[in-house]
């Protein structure tokens, strides 16, 4: 049976969670390559065991230092390394929070995950976002990925416009389109709503060792 295993987190530039709940503000970084969803569509340019934790709101500390400590909180190793990144990606340009959990017993040997609300505040877009992360252990290191929920103002066809260059449409699922994205930075479905476009972004990732 699943125990999650939490713990809160509170961070000025970045946050992470065993069951970990964190908010924080996420940095400027460098992009990491094929996993730079969080730049595409122009959103990152511009019981259970408990713990606390607070940082300055000037703290130097970024996302993905933050959620290797949320994985080591709970008790992640094998996929600690890829559970920052992903959550350092996710976040990117935001401010949010999160809330993270696996298994109670033995949670190196099980999948982890982070939920996180975000807000983005840049000249390019201005608005909520949620998204997940998920790493789980395997023969060979680590796999995971992560979903991004994003709804946009205009239109899903002026949407497509700000898809990173080399785009494609993969198929139409139901009535959805679904796209890769270039630069191998994943996928997206583009789902219509009313004269907005809300926006699912898809990434995989492994960390072989």
């Amino acid at each position: 049976m699943f125990e999650p295993n939490t713990a809160a987190l509170s961070q000025g530039c970045d946050t992470t969670l065993k069951n970990v709940i964190g908010a924080g503000h996420s940095c400027v970084r460098a992009p990491i390559a094929a996993l730079a969803v969080a730049a595409s569509l122009g959103l990152g340019a511009y019981a259970s065991n408990a713990a606390a934790q607070a940082a300055p709101a000037n703290a130097p500390q970024g996302a993905a230092a933050t959620f290797q400590k949320q994985a080591a909180d709970l008790g992640i190793k094998s996929c600690a390394n890829l559970f920052a990144t992903l959550g350092d990606t996710l976040t990117r340009g935001t401010t949010y929070a999160s809330n993270a959990s696996t298994q109670k017993d033995a949670p190196n040997d099980h999948a982890a995950q982070a939920l996180v609300g975000m807000r983005y505040d840049t000249p390019n877009y201005t608005g909520q976002s949620a998204g997940v992360i998920f790493t789980s252990p395997t023969k060979t290191g680590c796999e995971g990925g992560l979903v991004r929920v994003a709804p946009f103002p205009q239109s899903c066809p002026d949407v497509v416009k700000q898809l990173p260059q080399g785009s494609t449409l993969a198929t139409t699922l139901s009535g959805t389109p679904l796209y890769n994205l270039g630069g191998n930075q994943g996928q997206a479905l583009l789902v219509p709503s009313g004269n907005s476009c809300v926006v699912v972004t898809v990434a995989n990732a492994m960390d072989r060792r």
